[in-house]
């Protein structure tokens, strides 16, 4: 304990190991988010970049072929950016790279916001996905880090409610 290079060493050891648990987490939401797409028979892609959007949902038309509608995602894994605002107690997501935020803003897509979190007492999971870029866009909002997160839970059902948004279901004929 008292030797410095041994120290170094455990605290490498222990940084390296934090980053394969940042990994394995990010595998688990990439899982989530492909199982929820194939459920609700649409399209995900991961993308291979790390500027801030990790995949993409194209959503497929009212007879099935893929549109090129899309939207893209954002994975966030556990509670690392999850805050609690003083001023209201609300949820809050704080993004700590405010570069991401413009990038947001700028996609030809609208970017959801997925974060896996695990409560710290009882342990369990939720995955829930907000519409990011409408919030960012409000001028008001543009110079805040601290997002409030009003996301829900991202199963076929929220899937599906955001392709009905882009094909409105089809008439009935009487």
């Amino acid at each position: 304990k008292s030797d410095p290079v041994a120290r170094k060493i455990l605290a490498m050891d222990e940084l390296a190991t934090r980053a394969l648990d940042a990994q394995a987490l990010e595998q688990i939401l990439i899982g989530h988010m492909m199982a929820t797409c194939g459920e609700a028979n649409q399209i995900f892609r991961e993308l291979k970049s790390d500027y801030g959007i990790d995949g993409e949902v194209e959503f497929k038309d009212n007879d099935g072929r893929p549109s090129g509608k899309k939207i893209y995602v954002q994975l966030k894994s556990d509670n690392v950016y999850r805050r609690t605002r003083q001023s209201d107690g609300s949820e809050a997501f704080e993004m700590k790279d405010k570069r991401h935020l413009e990038h947001w803003i700028t996609q030809a897509f609208d970017v959801y916001l997925v974060v896996r979190q695990t409560e710290p007492i009882t342990g369990a999971q939720t995955i829930r996905w907000m519409h990011i870029t409408r919030y960012l866009k409000d001028p008001s909002h543009k110079t805040s880090r601290l997002i409030p997160f009003t996301g829900e839970k991202l199963d076929m059902e929220a899937v599906w409610k955001v392709r009905d948004q882009f094909f409105p279901k089809p008439r009935q004929r009487k």
